[in-house]
């Protein structure tokens, strides 16, 4: 299993990466190959999980350079060719089963190692997500620099490296739809729609409080979580509320991050400022208050592979509102929250401010929503239901005469 970003003890890509090595060593004996930057963390849980780790670095120079922002992408492909040089000698010494690139979650740093010549699986991997078309607006400064990222996705998805990697995996994880269709079509049959998404111990042990303690008052509470990055779009919620015309209700945001100084301004001239808490960046120890305190969590991300708010939110019972596209388009069903459809962006800002509207008259709704955002989190997203996942898919490839019966 080959994880660039791994740390048992981190957070977001580097726990998950250590969280899929795990899981397999449930049923497999695991090689773990990663990069020494969580050594001592990755030692310590891998005695305890039964993992043999690997740690690959690349020459200090070529680090150096990375950390300036000037060789980024050369000291991942570095790594990925010394990884693919270890694979080789560990197939050869003990004939591995399969071959597993969990994390990076992009297609733009590719599987070398696929290339054994034996079973092999990537992902779950993201990166074809985009702005939809129209929507550029709300970007502020940053829209030429997302028309950019799109272009430079679609040269990238070109390049030899990446579609060598796309024909020689045997199972493609891919994060959302958006993805999978951003992916020739030739690759589409052997794809599996995976969130890259899982459940933490705190988001499990979380104890729901009771409907009428939930609302807490006559104000109805929304909450967005996150970075404050242009691509979570918290103007398009600030034009919905000025349609929807609530009354009684607060939206409080809480992060920080480049977008923030735009979001405020737009608050201000929409006249919105005195419903508008911006409540900075927040210690994780203290977000179970905010999560305890909302009625609904908005979620109005353009461009986004998961969002770990959104899974912390329905995991603590929160329904959630999100645009229906991408990943928070896959990890919220019908059931667990509302998604609003993407084709216009008057038509999404008009559906947004009907769903804000309706979840403030229908508490019940919300009770239902909740209660139902709660069930998925646990059935999909918890470690258990992944492990699930690994066993099929492994099965059907290393014993395809078993697994696929």
């Amino acid at each position: 299993m080959i994880a660039y970003a791994c740390d048992p003890r981190g957070s977001g890509e580097h726990w998950l990466g250590w969280g899929w090595a795990e899981q397999a060593s449930r049923s497999y004996e695991v090689e773990l190959v990663t990069t020494p930057k969580a050594r001592a963390a990755v030692e310590e849980s891998s005695r305890a999980a039964g993992i043999a780790p690997h740690f690959i670095d690349v020459p200090e120079w070529l680090r150096s350079l990375a950390d300036r922002g000037w060789a980024s992408w050369s000291r991942k492909l570095a790594w990925q060719k010394r990884v693919a040089r270890l694979a080789r000698a560990l197939n050869r010494e003990k004939k591995l089963s399969l071959v597993h690139q969990t994390t990076f979650h992009t297609f733009r740093v590719p599987f070398l190692a696929a290339g054994l010549g034996i079973p092999s699986v990537w992902g779950p991997i993201a990166g074809g997500e985009h702005v939809p078309p129209g929507f550029g607006r709300y970007l502020g400064p940053a829209r030429w620099t997302e028309k950019g990222r799109t272009l430079v996705n679609r040269f990238w998805l070109q390049t030899p490296a990446i579609q060598r990697s796309l024909r020689q995996a045997s199972v493609l994880y891919i994060s959302n739809r958006t993805t999978l269709d951003f992916l020739p079509l030739r690759f589409q049959a052997k794809c599996r729609i995976v969130s890259p998404n899982a459940l933490r111990p705190e988001d499990q042990q979380w104890v729901c409080p009771p409907a009428e303690a939930a609302a807490g008052g006559a104000a109805f509470r929304m909450l967005y979580v996150g970075n404050c990055v242009p691509t979570r779009a918290i103007p398009l919620v600030l034009e919905a509320l000025l349609q929807a015309r609530l009354g009684d209700y607060e939206l409080t945001v809480v992060g920080d991050g480049p977008a923030l100084a735009h979001w405020k301004r737009r608050a201000a001239e929409l006249g919105l400022a005195a419903n508008v808490r911006f409540a900075g960046k927040v210690p994780r120890a203290q977000l179970d208050a905010f999560y305890a305190r909302a009625d609904v969590l908005v979620f109005p991300a353009l461009r986004d592979s998961g969002g770990s708010a959104l899974l912390e939110a329905m995991a603590r019972g929160v329904p959630v509102i999100c645009l229906d596209w991408a990943g928070p388009g896959e990890m919220v069903d019908e059931t667990s929250g509302i998604k609003v459809p993407v084709s216009t962006p008057e038509a999404a800002v008009g559906a947004f401010a009907a769903a804000l509207a309706r979840l403030q008259r229908e508490p019940a709704l919300r009770t239902r929503l909740a209660r139902a955002a709660r069930a998925r989190a646990e059935a999909r997203f918890g470690w258990d239901a992944k492990r699930q996942l690994l066993e099929e898919t492994y099965l059907k490839l290393i014993h395809p005469d078993i697994g696929g019966e």
